[in-house]
C-alpha cells in the first residue's frame, strides 16, 4: 500500500495534458479533470500503459475501479491523495473546518461505543476530524457511501484503530499536512506503507 499528496494550489497546470482523458471527463470540474489527470499518469507509471488508454467503469454508489490495480481518491480543500494496493483499499482525508457542528455530525458516523469514546477525549476535534476519515476510508474501501458508516464500527485509540466487524483489514492514521486528517483502510498483506508527497 502506498499514496501520494499534491496541493492543487502548487500542481503545473500548464505542463498538464488534459487531452488524455475521456470524453466524459472532459465535463469534470477543473479540479476533478487535474484529479484524474494525475490518477491516469500514476496508474499508468504502475501498470505500464498509455494513460489515454485506462478505462474506468464505477460501481452502484460511483466508485471508480479499473483493470489490474486497486486505488481511492480522495480530496478537500487544497490537498488531493491517490492511495494504491494490491487488494481493496480506501482513503479519505479532511480538512479541519471551523463551521462544522461536531456534536452533530459524530452520532451519524459513531458506533455507540465510540461515541461514548469521543464524549469523553481530551481532543474531540482530533478525534472528530480521524474518526470521519476512518468511517469514509471503510465505507470507500467496501465501495459503498457514508450513509452505511455504521455497518464498519471502529474504535479509535489515540493514534490506532480496531475493527468490530473484520479481521483482515488494516486502518492507518496520517496527517498529510497541517490541518488535515487522512485515514487509509486496505485489505492486510505483506506489504509495509509507504508515504509519497510531491
Amino acid at each position: 500500500m502506498d499514496y501520494l499528496c499534491y496541493r492543487f494550489s502548487e500542481l503545473p497546470i500548464t505542463e498538464m495534458d488534459f487531452s488524455i482523458l475521456s470524453a466524459e471527463e472532459q465535463l469534470f470540474t477543473f479540479k476533478r479533470k487535474q484529479a484524474r489527470l494525475l490518477l491516469r499518469q500514476e496508474i499508468a507509471r504502475r501498470t505500464h500503459q498509455a494513460p489515454a488508454d485506462i478505462r474506468f467503469s464505477t460501481n452502484e454508489h460511483g466508485k471508480p475501479y479499473t483493470e489490474g490495480i486497486h486505488f481511492n481518491i480522495s480530496h478537500s480543500q487544497d490537498l488531493l491523495c491517490l492511495a494504491f494496493h494490491h487488494s481493496d483499499i480506501g482513503v479519505d482525508i479532511q480538512h479541519k473546518c471551523e463551521k462544522y457542528n461536531i456534536d452533530r455530525l459524530a452520532p451519524r458516523m459513531m458506533s455507540e461505543e465510540q461515541l461514548q469514546r469521543f464524549n469523553n477525549s481530551t481532543d474531540r476535534e482530533r478525534d472528530f476530524y480521524y474518526c470521519w476519515s476512518i468511517a469514509e476510508a471503510l465505507v470507500k474501501l467496501h465501495g459503498s457511501t457514508i450513509w452505511h458508516a455504521k455497518d464498519y464500527p471502529f474504535i479509535l485509540h489515540g493514534t490506532s484503530v480496531s475493527l468490530s466487524f473484520e479481521n483482515e483489514i488494516e486502518v492507518q492514521l496520517f496527517q498529510p499536512q497541517q490541518g488535515y486528517y487522512g485515514a487509509i483502510a486496505y485489505r492486510l498483506s505483506t506489504c509495509h506503507p509507504l508515504k509519497t508527497n510531491i
